[in-house]
C-alpha cells in the first residue's frame, strides 16, 4: 500500500514538472567578465542535475578509495573472529570426546587470537579443565590465574574446579572455602550440590548428606539407588552418634518407617541395649520381630531382658514362646528361648528349648548354652559332652575353611 502511494506521488510530481516546463520556456544568462552566455532554461536544469549526479558519484568513489584500508582491517578482524570461534568449537568437541591435549591446544589458539572477544572466557575454562584432566597442575593453575582476573560472577567454574581438586587431595579447608565461594554465585547449581554432598560425606556430616541428597533427588540428578545408599549411610551415622535417650529419639524421628523395619531394625535394637535402655529395646523387638522375623533381633532381646524385673522377664519369655507357636521349627528362636529360660533358672524349660534347637540345627552357641544348663543342674558329664561336640564342630568348620583354596 505504501509503495502504491509513493508511485502516485511521484507520478503527480512528474506531471507537475511537465506542465511547468511547457508553460514557462525561458533562458538563463550567465555573465563571465565580458562574456555573456545564454542557456535554455530546460537545458540548464538538466545540466545542473547531471552535474550534481556526477559530483555525488565522484565523492562516493573517493570515499570508497579512502575507506579501503579500513575495510581491509575490518575484514581481517572478522576473519580472526571466525577463526577464534572455529578453534573454540574444536576445543569443546575435543574436550567432550576425551581428547584433552587437543582441547587445551585449541583453547590456547583462541587465547592467542586478539580478536577472540568473549570467546576468551570459555576458552580459559576449557583450557583449565583440560589441563586438570591431564593432571598438569602448573598449566591448570596458569589458566586459573587468568580466570581469577575475570568478573566475580564468572569465577564459578574456577571455584568448582579448585573445590573438586581439593576434595581429591583431602584438603578440606580449601574445599570448604571454594564451595562457599561458589555457593555465593549460584547455590542451586547441580554440580555444586554434588560436590557439597561429597564434602559432607567425607566429613561425616550426616544431616548435610541427607539435605544434599534430597536436593539432588528433587533435581533428578542422582538415581534412587544412589540416594538410598547416601541416606542409609546418613541414618546409620546419626544412629551411631546418638549418645543418650534424647539423641536417639530425635534420630528415630528422622528415619523412615521402611528403614526402621528393614536394614536399621537390628542396629536400633542394639543401640537401645548399648545405651542401657533395656525396656525400650525389648519393646522394639516385640514390635518388629513379628513383622520382620529377623533372628538378629533376638540377641539384644536376651541381653536386655536380664536387666528387667521378674515380671517383665516372664512376660518376655511368654511373648517369645508365642512366636514359637507360629514358627515351631525356628532353631535360633528355640536357642534364645533356652537362654531366656536359663537366665530365669528355669532349667527344665531351658533344656527342652535348647535340645529342640540342636535337633533342628546343631550350632555351637546352642551346645554351649546347653552345657551351662547341665552345669547348673549338676550334670557335668553331659555338660562336657556338649562342649566336646561344640569343639568338634569348630574344628570341622575350620578344616573345611582351610581346604577351600585347595579345591579352588
Amino acid at each position: 500500500m505504501r509503495g502504491l502511494i509513493w508511485i502516485i506521488v511521484l507520478f503527480a510530481v512528474a506531471v507537475g514538472l511537465a506542465v511547468a516546463a511547457g508553460s514557462y520556456n525561458g533562458n538563463v544568462y550567465v555573465v563571465v567578465e565580458q562574456t555573456l552566455l545564454r542557456i535554455n532554461l530546460h537545458a540548464f536544469i538538466l545540466g545542473l542535475i547531471a552535474l550534481v549526479v556526477v559530483l555525488y558519484l565522484l565523492v562516493r568513489l573517493i570515499a570508497a578509495i579512502l575507506n579501503v584500508p579500513g575495510r581491509m582491517q575490518r575484514f581481517g578482524t572478522a576473519r580472526k573472529g571466525r577463526q577464534a570461534a572455529h578453534a573454540l568449537n574444536n576445543a569443546g568437541l575435543a574436550y567432550f570426546e576425551g581428547k584433552f591435549q587437543k582441547a587445551e591446544q585449541e583453547a590456547a589458539k583462541v587465547l592467542a587470537n586478539k580478536e577472540a572477544g568473549d570467546n576468551r572466557t570459555l576458552a580459559l575454562m576449557l583450557g583449565a579443565h583440560a589441563a586438570d584432566q591431564m593432571d598438569d597442575t602448573a598449566l591448570r593453575d596458569r589458566y586459573l590465574k587468568d580466570i581469577e582476573s575475570l568478573p566475580a560472577k564468572q569465577q564459578l567454574s574456577r571455584h568448582l574446579l579448585l573445590a573438586e581438586s581439593a576434595l581429591g587431595r583431602r584438603d578440606y579447608p580449601a574445599a570448604e572455602n571454594h564451595l562457599a565461594a561458589a555457593a555465593q554465585i549460584n547455590p542451586s547449581l547441580t554440580r555444586l550440590v554434588r560436590l557439597q554432598l561429597r564434602y559432607a560425606f567425607d566429613k561425616g556430616n550426616a544431616l548435610d548428606v541427607l539435605d544434599k541428597a534430597d536436593k539432588l533427588v528433587k533435581a533428578g540428578a542422582i538415581s534412587d539407588y544412589e540416594a538410598e545408599q547416601y541416606q542409609g549411610w546418613a541414618y546409620r551415622r546419626l544412629l551411631a552418634l546418638a549418645s543418650d535417650a534424647g539423641g536417639l529419639k530425635a534420630c528415630l524421628k528422622r528415619i523412615p518407617e521402611s528403614l526402621k523395619a528393614g536394614d536399621l531394625c537390628v542396629p536400633v535394637a542394639e543401640k537401645y541395649q548399648r545405651l542401657g535402655m533395656y525396656a525400650q529395646a525389648v519393646k522394639w523387638v516385640n514390635e518388629y520381630y513379628p513383622k520382620t522375623q529377623q533372628t538378629e533381633l533376638l540377641e539384644p532381646l536376651v541381653e536386655s531382658v536380664r536387666f528387667l524385673g521378674d515380671k517383665e522377664q516372664r512376660r518376655a519369655i511368654d511373648t517369645a514362646d508365642g512366636w514359637l507357636q507360629a514358627h515351631p521349627d525356628n532353631a535360633r528362636l528355640l536357642m534364645y528361648l533356652g537362654r531366656l529360660a536359663y537366665d530365669k533358672q528355669l532349667w527344665g524349660k531351658a533344656q527342652g528349648y535348647l535340645e529342640a534347637s540342636i535337633a533342628l540345627k546343631p550350632e555351637v552357641p546352642a551346645r554351649l548354652a546347653l552345657a551351662k544348663v547341665f552345669d547348673a543342674t549338676e550334670e557335668p558329664e553331659k555338660a562336657e559332652t556338649q562342649r566336646k561336640l561344640a569343639l568338634e564342630s569348630v574344628v570341622h568348620e575350620e578344616g573345611e575353611t582351610a581346604l577351600l583354596p585347595a579345591h579352588k
